[in-house]
C-alpha cells in the first residue's frame, strides 16, 4: 500500500477529497467530498490542509480521492519511539533504598 504524507499536496476547489473533523481525530472516520473553500493558506501543512466541503463540512484534508488505496500518514506523529529505555529516563529516587527519610 502506499503512503500519503498528509499536508503534501495542497488542495484546491473542486478537488475530490476526504477529510476528518476535529471530533474525529485520532479514527478513521473520513468525509469525502469536494473542496469549496480552502481555509489553511500554506502550502504544506502538517495536520492536513482544513478546508469547507460544498456539504459545508470543515475537516482537515487526509487524501484526495485520486488516492482511495493510500494509508495517509502524519510524520509528526507516526515514527515516534514508544519503547523507550528506562536508561534514557532520569530517575528522582535514590539508588539505596536507606537513602529515602
Amino acid at each position: 500500500m502506499e503512503e500519503y504524507i498528509v499536508g503534501s499536496r495542497k488542495p484546491k476547489a473542486g478537488d475530490k477529497v476526504f477529510v476528518i473533523q476535529k471530533k474525529d481525530y485520532g479514527t478513521e472516520d473520513f468525509i469525502e467530498g469536494v473542496v469549496k473553500d480552502v481555509l489553511t493558506s500554506k502550502a504544506e501543512h502538517p495536520r492536513g490542509h482544513k478546508v469547507r466541503l460544498s456539504n459545508g463540512v470543515i475537516g482537515r484534508v487526509q487524501k484526495f480521492s485520486d488516492q482511495k488505496n493510500v494509508k495517509p500518514i502524519q510524520p509528526k506523529y507516526e515514527n515516534r519511539d514508544t519503547n523507550l529505555s528506562s536508561s534514557n529516563t532520569p530517575s528522582i529516587l535514590p539508588s539505596d533504598p536507606d537513602d529515602l527519610v
